[in-house]
C-alpha cells in the first residue's frame, strides 16, 4: 500500500476513534451514577444530626418537654404560685385603767406609769415636728419565775375623742430593751408630740409580745 494512502486513511479514522472514546466515557459516567452505582453523600445527609438519623422516614419528630429553666417568652403571664392564707388574730386590748394604776399583762409582767412630764420636743428624724411634747416614763416589773424579753415592748399614745395618734420622738426617749430577769424591774421613757390643749384626754397603750395590750386613760389636768 502506498504510504501516502495509509496516512490519509489514518487521518480520517482519528476523529472517529476520538468520538468513540468520548461516547465510552459518557456511558461509564451514566452507569456509575445510576441507582446501583456509588453516590456522593448529599448536603442534607452530611448535615443531619443523630436525632435526624434515628427518626424513620415519613415521620415527624415530636418535641420533648419544655426546659423548666428556660426564660419565659416576653409577655407571657407568670406561673401561679401555691399561696396560702394564714389567719391572723387581732391582739385584744384590756379595759383601760387610770393613769396612776398598774397594768397587768397576765404573764407575770406588770407596768406602771411613774411620770408624765411636759417637755419641749426636739425633731431629729424625718417626719418629726418639734414643739410641745410629753415624756412618759414607765416601770416594768417581772413577777414570774423566768426571764421576760423587753425588746418587743411597744408604747403608743393617743389623745382626744378621735384618738389621734401622737408622733413619737426619738430625742429624749430611752425605750425598754434586753431581758428582764425574774423578780427584777426596769424603766423606760417615751417622748410624744402632744399639743397642750388636748392633754385632758390621754390614752397610753403598751403591747408586749403576744400578751393582751394594757391601756391607761385619764387627764393631766
Amino acid at each position: 500500500m502506498d504510504p501516502d494512502t495509509s496516512t490519509s486513511q489514518g487521518r480520517r479514522l482519528l476523529p472517529l476513534l476520538l468520538a468513540v472514546a468520548v461516547l465510552a466515557v459518557l456511558v461509564w459516567a451514566l452507569v456509575a451514577g445510576g441507582p446501583g452505582g456509588p453516590q456522593e453523600p448529599s448536603a442534607a445527609t452530611t448535615s443531619a444530626g443523630p436525632a435526624d438519623a434515628a427518626a424513620p422516614r415519613g415521620t415527624t419528630a415530636t418535641p420533648g418537654p419544655a426546659d423548666p429553666t428556660a426564660a419565659p417568652e416576653p409577655g407571657a403571664p407568670p406561673s401561679p404560685g401555691e399561696g396560702r392564707t394564714v389567719p391572723v388574730e387581732a391582739v385584744p386590748v384590756l379595759p383601760a385603767v387610770g393613769l396612776d394604776a398598774t397594768g397587768d399583762f397576765g404573764t407575770g409582767l406588770t407596768v406602771r406609769l411613774t411620770a408624765i412630764e411636759a417637755v419641749d420636743g426636739v425633731a431629729r428624724a424625718p417626719g418629726e415636728v418639734a414643739g410641745p411634747a410629753l415624756a412618759v416614763t414607765l416601770r416594768a416589773a417581772n413577777d414570774s419565775t423566768g426571764s421576760i424579753p423587753l425588746d418587743d415592748v411597744v408604747v403608743l399614745l393617743s389623745y382626744g375623742q378621735d384618738r389621734t395618734p401622737a408622733t413619737d420622738l426619738g430625742q429624749g426617749s430611752t425605750p425598754l430593751s434586753g431581758s428582764l430577769s425574774a423578780g427584777a424591774s426596769a424603766t423606760g421613757t417615751y417622748v410624744f408630740a402632744v399639743p397642750e390643749d388636748v392633754r385632758d384626754d390621754l390614752r397610753v397603750e403598751i403591747a408586749a409580745d403576744a400578751a393582751p395590750t394594757v391601756a391607761f386613760a385619764g387627764s393631766l389636768d
